[in-house]
């Protein structure tokens, strides 16, 4: 997924970066960063797969469309990708955070389209208290802007030890923030802050299996929503990494990485 590599663009404009062969995975990454959060799932999993990450909108080289963004524009335009890479058969839809939000809403109303869903260290049904946090979290960035969010979220995903070992991993995502037309982002990230109610209850019907996945120490799309989103799921299995936080498809990729494996010899 180098830098020079041209992205595959769908009919609407959405960018997807497309390495390795055969059975397909779709990854959705969080909000206010992009499909580059993905590398180490690229290297780790092109190798067996056709690994496909785009860039949602207002994100990245994603278009940015006009007015205000609903949980559902997320929606169509990751149907959009799956309808294009399904050439190979049903893939299996991969979100994280707020893309965790996007695979759960599709797969509500597109689960026969899926052969599996991985969800990672995303939120679902948020408390009352939880809603006001992520609320004032989002005011926050509204009012004071990019630097805002970029320290808020430093302060929440890493921890010393990570400073101290992991500078370079850091510096990446803080990067990725700051990268692209804030505003745009805010669109989506309003709809991360608002929607998760909508698919609370929705999960029941998936014939698909799925993976869900948090860190013991993710605050935000804590160990207790991952419990939820496996219990609601007919077919799912549920992993509480220990002592990981926010960001640990980069940091425990390894260990992550390992897990979705494993579950992918499930899903074909």
């Amino acid at each position: 997924m180098s830098a020079e590599q041209p992205p595959h663009r769908t009919h609407s404009g959405t960018p997807v970066w497309v390495n390795g062969a055969g059975s397909t995975i779709i990854f959705i990454h969080g909000v206010l960063v992009d499909h580059r959060m993905w590398r180490p799932q690229v290297e780790a999993l092109s190798p067996h797969h056709r690994i496909c990450c785009l860039d949602m909108l207002g994100h990245g080289q994603a278009p940015d469309l006009p007015g205000e963004r609903v949980l559902n524009d997320f929606v169509a335009q990751v149907h959009e990708v799956v309808e294009t890479f399904s050439n190979s058969g049903p893939p299996v839809l991969c979100g994280f955070s707020m893309g965790g939000l996007i695979a759960q809403a599709y797969a509500a109303q597109h689960h026969e389209r899926l052969a599996g869903l991985v969800l990672l260290n995303t939120v679902h049904d948020r408390s009352p208290e939880e809603a006001a946090t992520v609320l004032a979290r989002f005011e926050g960035n509204v009012a004071r802007g990019v630097e805002n969010a970029v320290e808020s979220g430093t302060k929440r995903w890493f921890t010393e030890t990570d400073h101290r070992q992991r500078p370079q991993v850091i510096a990446d995502v803080q990067r990725w923030m700051r990268d692209g037309d804030f505003t745009a982002k805010r669109k989506a990230h309003r709809v991360f802050v608002s929607s998760d109610a909508e698919v609370t209850g929705k999960l029941g019907a998936l014939s698909c299996p799925a993976l869900v996945m948090t860190g013991e120490r993710d605050a935000g799309s804590t160990p207790a929503m991952a419990r939820k989103m496996a219990d609601a799921i007919p077919d799912a299995e549920l992993h509480i990494l220990e002592d990981q936080h926010h960001m640990m498809p980069t940091l425990a990729a390894d260990r992550v990485n390992e897990i979705i494996l494993r579950f992918l010899k499930r899903c074909w």
